[in-house]
């Protein structure tokens, strides 16, 4: 059984640029697209930039995917070859998000390169086709990826710096994709905006560092922690960013986080509202049959977890439901109890119930949840407010005291700590415990 949302498609590592000169910041700007072939024409699906700052040290990039579906802003930029991240495109296909790495930005050729010249480098083979005389001397070089890919470029014989890029990808069940990638310009800047542009590329990678995000994540929703660490940065990267090649990428920074701050700020609201209060009545349809009533649950402890609970697409980082999982196993011999509530829209139409209830069974096989799942008509989550009517997302995590009052409310997904792993949730669960135990 195959259970998983998203695919990362490991392409070509950024490589630092051989022959690269410590003369001054060499900015490199490029200009993608993603197409498919449908009926004959190529149909372009995604349109994108990139940006290569070349210190001759440290190269750093970064990519404009698509503001709203693309990539996340945090991993959006990044120091080529240091910090795991890589210039990458998400692309949604047939209910999945894939990670779509893009080809390197520039390439380290031998020192001895001539046409027949063959190297290999992480899991691509390269091989030297053709030669371009003259101002422009450029290589034409043919590479092919163990898994089959195969990529066509161009690049500078003076410094390997990518001049135009042909990459295969695939997504689905194998189907054929293409990126494109060309150089449009190539400038050294003058020194007083290096020396900013050095400064305000400092402050990103510290941000980026304490947002603590994984590199190949595809979250686009940031925690609160996260956005008042952004919202206090934003001030001084808009006014380091001004008029340098950086400043369209903070100004979607800036954008995106303010956004979030308002949603967080009505997730907020909704939480003062709801926090002391008696939990409405429900009663729940578990997937593998019978019925659950809210009153059978009083005098435990009981986190209600909103989610799709769906088979396919494995909604990204479902690893967190292995956490709730790891609490709940904890926990269940001091009275608490975990209840998944299915928000998988075949289980709220009467023909299509069984369908969900297969996938939800499928998911919790897969995963070896012991916990009950649930669903109803999604009447349980209006009530206590759905998130996503004011830009927010599931998973919503709603605990219950053994009285059934409402004692937390978590919109999102949680910051995962190393150790502890959903260690907010489990503050909140050994806090009640005590009371309970207190009473």
């Amino acid at each position: 059984m195959t259970c998983f949302r998203a695919l990362v498609l490991f392409i070509t590592p950024l490589i630092l640029v051989a022959n690269a000169q410590a003369d001054g910041l060499k900015v490199v700007r490029f200009s993608g697209a993603l197409s498919q072939q449908a009926r004959g024409e190529s149909q372009i699906l995604r349109r994108f930039e990139a940006l290569l700052l070349d210190d001759g040290v440290a190269p750093f990039f970064a990519v404009l995917d698509d503001e709203r579906d693309g990539c996340p802003w945090p991993e959006s930029f990044g120091q080529v070859a240091t910090n795991g991240v890589a210039p990458h495109l998400i692309y949604d296909y047939d209910g999945s998000s894939y990670t779509l790495r893009l080809p390197s930005l520039s390439l380290a050729v031998p020192n001895d390169a001539a046409v027949g010249s063959q190297w290999t480098a992480s899991d691509w083979s390269y091989e030297i086709t053709a030669s371009q005389p003259g101002d422009d001397a450029a290589w034409t070089i043919e590479s092919r990826e163990r898994r089959g890919r195969r990529q066509l470029m161009k690049v500078s014989r003076e410094s390997g710096a990518l001049l135009t890029a042909t990459q295969d990808v695939f997504m689905g069940q194998g189907v054929r994709f293409e990126l494109t990638l060309k150089q449009t310009s190539s400038e050294t800047l003058a020194d007083n905006l290096s020396d900013r542009v050095g400064q305000l590329r400092s402050e990103l990678l510290k941000l980026q560092a304490a947002l603590n995000r994984r590199p190949d994540t595809q979250l686009s929703e940031l925690s609160p922690r996260q956005v008042a660490d952004s919202k206090s940065q934003l001030a001084s990267l808009t006014m380091l960013a001004a008029e340098t090649p950086l400043q369209e990428s903070v100004l979607r920074i800036r954008r995106n986080v303010e956004q979030q701050a308002r949603r967080i700020s009505r997730t907020m609201n909704r939480q003062k509202q709801l926090l002391g209060r008696v939990s409405p009545e429900f009663s729940l349809n578990l997937v593998g049959g019978g019925n659950l009533p809210s009153s059978s649950l009083r005098g435990k402890v009981v986190v209600l977890h909103f989610w799709k609970y769906a088979e396919k697409p494995l909604s990204e980082p479902y690893g967190q439901v292995g956490y709730l999982e790891f609490l709940y196993n904890r926990y269940k011999p001091m009275n608490v109890e975990v209840v998944g509530v299915a928000m998988n829209q075949a289980l709220q139409q009467s023909e299509t119930t069984r369908l969900g209830q297969r996938t939800a069974r499928k998911l919790a096989e897969f995963m070896n949840l012991s916990y009950r799942i649930g669903y109803d008509d999604g009447s349980l989550l209006r009530e206590l407010g759905d998130p996503r009517v004011s830009d927010g997302q599931l998973p919503l995590w709603v605990v219950l005291s053994p009285e059934g009052r409402i004692t937390h409310y978590h919109s999102g997904f949680y910051e995962i700590d190393r150790q502890q792993g959903l260690k907010e949730l489990d503050d909140v669960l050994v806090a009640q415990i005590r009371a309970a135990d207190a009473n």
